[in-house]
Order: structure tokens, then C-alpha cells, then sequence
């Protein structure tokens, strides 16, 4: 455990849950040829640097100067990365941290306004996705699906309450799909770049289904999330 950073209490896995767990740093996608692994600290991060070399620069014409959009910065090196990968080609891809570690409190802490979450709540109760890119000829429903899911697996697994990201206004409707919802107002980037800042409550079960989320069928533990849902609507007056 790092030093000062707070121990969760973590619920026993059912034999059948500890199997899924142990499988799901790698899964092949039957019947699409794809496989969907994790990245993990300190592990070199293959295909997925050119992914993204290849979406923040080429395909967008080197319009983001800022430091979000840097191909690799030094959280790569403490973050889990999804990836899905057709061959040893990878086609998408999001970054994990929790606000457990003092570097991403740094760098994202005030973009999300992370000092609520900090009265209220563990920040490694809190998550943050970065570093989303999708490969322009792979974009469709089954590669993104793939890609949430592994991604809310390692939020459960993390125990993990709230996870946040940002992302530009044409991609509301992929993360609402989600169940991703705005809880600030838009961030204005130097550049005049908007950013949305959207929070997903982990096993919200009434939300995830009331949207048609695709992981709606993943929710383990229901019970959870009534509590961090009544805090965030308090909070930041996000609508019910």
C-alpha cells in the first residue's frame, strides 16, 4: 500500500467472480477477432503510443497544443491502460488512475474539482479515464463496448465509487450512452477548446438501465451506489 494512502475495505469475491477476475486482464472478443487486455503499471505501453499519435495528431491536425493531449506523459508509468487490440494492432484504448496518488491529484485535481469528492469520500474511491483514443476505421458500438466494459470491471474490482473524464462536446452522446452525465459546467481549455465534465456512479443500477447502458449487465452490488447518488445531486445539483 503507498504510504498515506487509505485502505479500502474490499468484499470478498464468490469463487465464480474471483475466476472472472483473474481472466479479465486479457479477453478474446469471439466472433470479432479482437482481444481487450490491461496495461499495468510500469508495462510498456506497445501499439497504444502510435494509437494515439495517430488520433490527438494526425487525424486532428495537431490542433491540441495543450498538455492533455500529449501522446505519453509520466502518469502512464502508475495507470492501468485498456486496450483493444485487433492482432498486435491496438484500435482503443483509456487510461485508469485513482485520485489515490498525489500525481494525478496534481494534474487533474482541479480540472474535476476533486476537493468535495475529498471531504466526502476516499479519493481511491475516485477515478479518472484519460488519454480515450479510438482507431478512426475501428469506430462501432462492439470496439467501444469492449472497451467500457473492461473498464468498468477494473472499477469494480478497484472499488472504485465515482469515475470522471472529460471529453470534447461531440462525444457526449458515447459517454451518455454510458451512463456518463455532466456534473460542472464545461471547462474552457487555452485555445477555447471545450471540455464536458462527465461522472459515472458505479453500479447505478436504475441509471445504467434507464439509458440502455451496456453496462447494465455488469452491476454486482446495486446497493452501493443509492449513497454516492444522493451525495452528488447534493453536491453539484446534478439532476436525479
Amino acid at each position: 500500500m503507498e504510504q498515506g494512502k487509505p485502505m479500502i475495505q474490499r468484499t470478498p469475491l464468490s469463487p465464480r467472480d474471483a475466476a472472472a477476475v483473474a481472466a479479465s486482464s486479457e479477453r478474446a472478443v469471439e466472433g470479432l477477432g479482437l482481444r481487450v487486455r490491461r496495461i499495468g503499471p510500469g508495462e510498456s505501453l506497445g501499439d497504444v503510443q502510435r494509437l494515439r499519435r495517430e488520433v490527438y495528431f494526425h487525424e486532428q491536425g495537431g490542433q491540441y497544443s495543450d498538455r492533455s493531449k500529449r501522446v505519453a506523459d509520466g502518469l502512464d508509468g502508475c495507470g492501468t491502460t485498456v486496450v483493444v487490440e485487433a492482432g498486435a494492432q491496438a484500435i482503443a484504448t483509456l487510461r485508469l488512475h485513482d485520485f489515490g496518488s498525489p500525481a494525478v491529484q496534481v494534474e487533474y485535481g482541479h480540472l474535476f474539482q476533486i476537493d468535495p469528492f475529498a471531504r466526502a469520500w476516499s479519493l481511491p474511491q475516485v477515478a479518472v479515464g484519460t488519454r480515450f483514443a479510438v482507431q478512426a476505421d475501428q469506430r462501432s458500438k462492439p470496439v467501444v463496448d469492449r472497451l467500457m466494459d473492461e473498464a468498468y470491471r477494473w472499477a469494480q474490482e478497484a472499488r472504485i465509487q465515482f469515475c470522471l473524464l472529460a471529453c470534447e462536446p461531440f462525444l457526449h452522446g458515447v459517454f451518455e450512452h454510458y451512463g456518463f452525465r455532466e456534473y460542472l459546467p464545461p471547462a474552457i481549455l487555452p485555445g477555447g477548446v471545450d471540455l464536458l465534465r462527465m461522472v459515472l456512479v458505479l453500479e447505478d443500477e436504475p441509471h445504467l438501465s434507464e439509458c440502455g447502458s451496456p453496462l447494465h449487465r455488469l452491476v454486482r452490488e446495486p446497493l452501493r451506489a443509492p449513497p454516492a447518488k444522493a451525495w452528488l445531486t447534493r453536491t453539484f445539483n446534478v439532476a436525479d
